[in-house]
């Protein structure tokens, strides 16, 4: 799961209390990213930080409702990536042609 924040400290806070509620396994903190979007017409750049939380199928509802609940944002913005272990593919002989099929078959 992916979700942007207005500051480190929130990010670190929210990250941190995800992990001790065993909501997420991990996260990421990328600090400084840019985001450019259009609010009432206007285009617009801010500064913002990203946080990249790593958690099970069975907890992203709990984690997305825990991070709504506690985030500053009106609106906080959530991308959820399926994320497949690949480890297998690559002991089982696979040309490079099955392996991208395979990939890009998973929905």
């Amino acid at each position: 799961m992916y979700v942007t924040f207005g500051s480190l400290k929130e990010a670190k806070k929210l990250g941190a209390q995800l992990v001790k509620n065993k909501l997420a396994a991990c996260t990421n903190i990328i600090p400084i990213i840019y985001s450019t979007y259009v609010w009432k017409n206007k285009t617009m750049m801010d500064k913002e930080c990203s946080m990249i939380v790593k958690t099970s199928k069975s907890k992203v509802k709990e984690a997305i409702k825990f991070i709504v609940e506690r985030h500053i944002m009106n609106v906080p913005l959530f991308h959820l990536f399926l994320l497949i272990m690949f480890t297998w593919i690559f002991k089982n002989g696979l040309t490079n042609k099955q392996k991208i099929n395979y990939a890009t078959s998973i929905s």
